[in-house]
């Protein structure tokens, strides 16, 4: 098999769904290859679902860094940072991105991000796509008073960005939310936050790309870039060549292995998270609820409830941890004690692309100007999809870009480390 296209996407998840959706809607002959036998075979399909503006914060901050670091030696730690050497580079600079001046920035441009990938989540639910969005707010919860102050001194922030926020104490969360436990002391709501079944929604978009005129390979592993000169000319694959004029790299926790190739530095590794799926119930909750001591998330999909967390950050390994996934769902029930008594399916689990500054790897690079990046968007994937789509778009099709590209390019992370570590890693 051999086949020439204007642009060629690796990777069949929820970004480079809408990637081609976004270019065969602007007329582009796309060509999406995914090593999967279906979309959506990886982190997309198995991730909380959850999209939420007011939960922006990336990975990058003293609060995830100190976590990380008690969490060491602690087998169920919500938060695990593996001492690797071979991660040592990437570790490097999420320690620099953890300063409290850069974590905001992050915060802001993941915000205005989710903002707008939220309105197009739903302008494709209004389409007819039949993506299950779902708009009933999100509550972020907390146990502790300590939790509740940090819930809401951000909410503070968001409210100030423009987003809607409701402060509640115990009582009332309970009232807006019956399957809360006593345990939560007081929450916030984003009422304009929706959520959605990611196996669902790529489906859905990958259905739309297609009908535009997409085509979507299934089983097909991108294995070599074929380069010469500045230009990438195709893709290796196991089903033979496929050229293109531009390719994009969507491949998640594979892309720094798949840029690389042809110098193209994409510094992702794989973040490893869990979830475990409960059979609905009458009681089962109505709106999701992010547990913010546990750092659990509860989704109530169409026929069942789905209870994720943690990250782990270890590596391109798939080795399930049982201690981890008993603490993801002891953290629910401990918060929605009606969870107790159902039988918990199978633990899935999924490699979520982390950046080291937390901000999505958007762009390409003057090395090779017709490579496209667009990964690194942590445990936000499935939310920033739309746009990440849109903007790849734009990029491609040389349009003005709808928001500011300059912190999302790839570039930002080609600086060589020097010793002592001052400054050198700082995306600009």
């Amino acid at each position: 098999m051999e086949r020439h296209s204007d642009v060629l996407i690796v990777g069949g998840g929820a970004v480079g769904a809408c990637c081609a959706l976004e270019l065969a809607r602007a007329g582009a002959d796309v060509v999406l290859i995914e090593r999967g036998a279906q979309l959506a075979s990886a982190c997309s399909a198995g991730s909380a679902g959850l999209i939420c503006p007011g939960h922006s914060a990336p990975i990058s901050s003293l609060e995830s860094l100190k976590l990380g670091i008690r969490n060491l030696l602690k087998p169920d730690g919500a938060f695990f940072l593996r001492p690797d050497p071979t991660l040592a580079p990437w570790l490097a600079r999420y320690v620099v991105a953890c300063r409290p001046e850069r974590a905001r920035r992050g915060t802001k441009i993941m915000r205005e991000l989710s903002v707008a990938s939220l309105e197009l989540h739903a302008s494709l639910a209004d389409e007819g796509l039949p993506t299950t969005f779902t708009r009933r707010g999100i509550l972020n919860a907390a146990e502790t008073d300590a939790g509740l102050a940090s819930l809401e001194a951000e909410a503070g922030e968001n409210a100030e960005a423009g987003l809607r926020v409701e402060s509640l104490d115990g009582d009332a969360a309970r009232s807006l939310e019956p399957e809360l436990g006593p345990s939560v002391v007081g929450a916030v709501f984003y009422p304009d936050e929706a959520h959605c079944d990611g196996a669902r929604f790529v489906e859905a978009v990958g259905a739309s790309a297609h009908t535009e005129g997409a085509s979507l390979l299934l089983g097909v592993e991108g294995l070599r870039l074929l380069q010469s000169g500045s230009r990438v000319l195709g893709v290796e694959t196991n089903r033979g060549r496929m050229l293109a004029d531009t390719i994009v790299i969507a491949a998640g926790a594979w892309t720094q292995e798949l840029a690389g190739q042809v110098g193209v530095y994409a510094p992702v590794v794989g973040g490893k998270g869990y979830h475990v799926e409960l059979a609905a119930q009458p009681s089962t909750p109505a709106i999701p609820v992010l547990f913010k001591e546990a750092r659990v998330a509860i989704t109530p999909l169409s026929d069942r409830v789905r209870v994720g967390g943690t990250l782990e950050l270890s590596g391109l390994n798939d080795t399930i941890s049982q201690r981890r996934v008993d603490a993801v769902l002891a953290g629910a029930r401990r918060g929605m004690p009606g969870l107790t008594g159902r039988e918990p399916g199978a633990p899935w689990l999924g490699l979520r692309p982390c950046s080291p500054d937390g901000v999505p790897i958007i762009g390409a690079t003057s090395r090779i100007p017709n490579v496209v990046v667009a990964s690194g968007h942590a445990h936000m994937g499935l939310a920033l999809a739309p746009i990440t789509g849109r903007l790849v778009r734009e990029i491609i099709r040389n349009d003005a870009p709808s928001h500011d590209l300059h912190p999302l390019r790839p570039e930002r992370f080609q600086t060589l480390i020097r010793a002592g570590g001052r400054g050198a890693a700082e995306s600009r």
